[in-house]
């Protein structure tokens, strides 16, 4: 279990995350973004806490980052040293919408969207924002397609995807998935 907290003048953020699976508890005061990373977690198979408090009555994009910052920390944190397969992707529909997500956990954290996320009680930047935030943070490598009319399924098959991505690019390996001999 990772544990890493963040304090700000405007967030205070404490993730907990364990690569191995576990509790899921998240609590970021954002019921959506909460939904979001519950998902993540379930379907990824990963444990996952979240206890953030921030200035929402400004706007609940400092919260959103803050999370992300920490908790692509934690990810980061989680996968050093570990032989892992490296690469995975995933398609999930969700009724109307689709997302089509590769990651490749390279150390070397890139986001690229394909698509564009409206509003979904979460502003449909702040939902850009939190992944490409995650991306530099973590050391993961996002490819994300989304395509739909539902803004709230877009969003959530997004992080299903990128979920179920994780999930397969985290099984262990044998050795250093790299012609380098190393990651990043």
């Amino acid at each position: 279990m990772v544990r890493v907290e963040r304090k700000t003048k405007e967030v205070e953020v404490v993730v907990k995350l364990s690569l191995e699976g576990g509790e899921i508890a998240i609590d970021t005061g954002i019921g959506f973004l909460d939904h979001m990373l519950t998902s993540l977690a379930f379907h990824s198979g990963i444990g996952l806490e979240v206890k953030a408090r921030g200035d929402l009555h400004v706007d609940e994009h400092h919260t959103v980052e803050d999370v992300a910052i920490a908790l692509g920390r934690a990810f980061r944190k989680a996968i050093e040293g570990k032989k892992i397969s490296r690469f995975g992707s995933a398609i999930v529909p969700m009724d109307e919408s689709v997302a089509i997500c590769g990651v490749d956990v390279s150390g070397r954290g890139y986001f690229v969207l394909e698509g564009e996320f409206g509003d979904a009680r979460i502003r449909g930047e702040n939902v850009l924002h939190f992944l490409d935030t995650f991306c530099r943070n973590s050391g993961v490598n996002v490819y994300l397609q989304v395509k739909g009319r539902n803004e709230h399924h877009k969003i959530e098959s997004a992080f299903k995807a990128l979920a179920l991505a994780l999930r397969q690019a985290l099984r262990e390996a044998e050795d250093v998935r790299s012609t380098k001999g190393a990651l990043d």
